[in-house]
């Protein structure tokens, strides 16, 4: 008995050694994370002794769009307070004290960071702004390409990355925009499926859950449940909220996009060493057309620029969005940021979210698209440069990381609690509709010769109409001349001006 216990003593001895000596190991990785225990934070730990870290942002003082890169205090909203606490700790254990610099009355951001990069003032280090405003300032040169800039300090091939806008948006291998956890305002420019969970139960439909977990969430599939629910208190349907009338689906002309989108159809194939126009496509028709037939339902499906075309913007939109809060709609197409909108808070239907519908159960994965007025990304000038430009990409980089962890889930928390989703399976559709963002530089450059309402950002909404008779092909035909040369100017000027 002796002897055993002498040999299980030196045993626990020898694995509390490696124990310990893992422990030691551990805590002293040159993965970084600043002596807080966080091995994952890639770079090296460095402290930049209170180094400002400029970037041109924009919106109000209160809004997501500046909190997300810098807010001076601590807030009673859990999102604006993990920013806070994501920058507070940044700024103690690596020195970069991040600072947004908003515009004031009557500037404007785009015009504020030309001047600044063309006068070579050095005042802003990045600029966070919209794809639709800043977009241009890439093509003209204004952005260095991030894919190449110190990478010693930038890991753009990290989860906190969005790793598709480094795909869909290079042009000749170079990207000039970043996103991902260091932002929000990406995810709430991000485009989904609103439903009905009590029409859903009152028409024994199938859960839209199960068809997404079974690849079944197809447009087809999503067109035939809308056509089974429907509630009419004249001879036609009414649009006006208050009337009560039941819609399969209520939508507007920008989801024509979203949902060739969500069919894993770009306008723009950029799997090559340059986009090509894919519009005629044989592929890319078929979906076009397979749409149509939802959109050109007048019955099942209310189109707020149809129904409400005399109607000024907020009026006819605002109008879709209170038929579905006030429980008159299956299903509605839009961003995540409507749950924040007051139809919907105010709302007291249950609903729920899910990914834009696929083509059909042979396309590989779920796809979701951005609005490209309100997705938010970050660029560097082209004049940051040496030490300057390694501590912006260091507090880039981190911004990035530390918004996976700190910020990310108080954001998922908030849409899931905050907003009634009030189900596990809505967490599961989130992850879905972020992990398979797609972007097309058709929407992002608006291609065109010359007149922008006829670039290729408004083809679809120009496309269709009130009576039907929009069709792809000729239409196409017509513009595609326009569209080439667009995108032949946009390489060519992108070229030209990276030299």
């Amino acid at each position: 008995m002796k002897r055993f216990l002498s040999l299980l003593m030196c045993l626990l001895l020898v694995v509390s050694c490696l124990v310990l000596s893992a422990c030691t190991a551990e805590e002293g990785n040159g993965g970084g994370g600043g002596g807080n225990g966080d091995k994952d934070f890639l770079n090296e730990e460095k402290n930049f002794n209170g180094q400002k870290i400029k970037i041109l942002g924009y919106g109000g003082e209160t809004s997501l769009s500046a909190c997300q890169i810098d807010i001076e205090e601590g807030s009673d909203d859990p999102v604006k307070d993990a920013f806070y606490r994501r920058n507070q700790l940044i700024k103690d254990t690596y020195g970069l004290d991040i600072d947004v610099v908003l515009p004031g009355t009557g500037e404007n951001p785009v015009n504020m960071i030309k001047t600044d990069i063309a006068t070579n003032q050095k005042k802003y280090q990045a600029i966070c702004n919209v794809f639709n405003n800043i977009a241009p300032l890439a093509i003209d040169g204004y952005f260095q390409d991030v894919a190449a800039v110190n990478n010693e300090y930038l890991h753009l091939n990290e989860a906190w990355w969005d790793q598709t806008i480094l795909k869909d948006l290079k042009i000749n291998n170079k990207v000039f925009f970043v996103n991902g956890d260091a932002l929000v305002e990406d995810d709430e420019a991000t485009w989904a499926i609103y439903f009905n969970k009590d029409l859903i139960e009152e028409y024994n439909l199938e859960s839209p859950y199960d068809l997404v977990a079974d690849n079944e969430w197809t447009i087809d599939k999503m067109y035939e449940m809308a056509k089974k629910v429907g509630y009419s208190s004249g001879a036609t349907k009414s649009y006006d909220p208050a009337v009560g009338d039941v819609w399969g689906m209520v939508i507007q002309s920008y989801d024509y996009f979203q949902m060739m989108l969500g069919a894993d159809q770009p306008m723009i194939n950029n799997d090559g060493t340059k986009p090509v126009l894919r519009v005629d496509d044989e592929e890319n028709i078929l979906t076009f057309n397979q749409i149509k037939n939802l959109f050109d339902d007048r019955v099942n499906v209310g189109c707020a620029d149809f129904e409400m075309g005399d109607k000024d913007y907020e009026t006819r939109y605002g109008a879709e969005r209170q038929i579905f809060a006030n429980g008159n709609a299956l299903f509605m197409p839009g961003s995540i940021s409507y749950v924040s909108l007051k139809e919907l808070q105010e709302s007291n239907i249950h609903y729920g979210i899910l990914p834009m519908p696929k083509r059909g159960a042979l396309q590989e994965n779920y796809s979701s698209g951005t609005n490209s007025y309100y997705c938010a990304v970050i660029a560097i000038p082209r004049t940051n440069k040496d030490e300057t430009l390694a501590a912006t990409c260091y507090a880039l980089e981190a911004m990035a990381y530390y918004g996976k962890t700190i910020v990310t889930p108080e954001y998922y928390d908030r849409t899931l609690t905050l907003k009634k989703f009030e189900d596990t399976e809505s967490g599961e559709m989130l992850d879905i509709i972020f992990n398979n963002r797609v972007y097309d530089i058709a929407n992002i450059y608006n291609l065109n010769s010359g007149n922008p309402s006829n670039g290729t950002m408004y083809f679809y909404t120009n496309l269709i109409s009130k009576d039907g008779t929009g069709e792809i092909v000729s239409s196409y035909n017509e513009h595609k001349q326009s569209f080439e040369k667009g995108l032949a100017n946009l390489l060519e000027r992108c070229a030209a001006n990276a030299k």
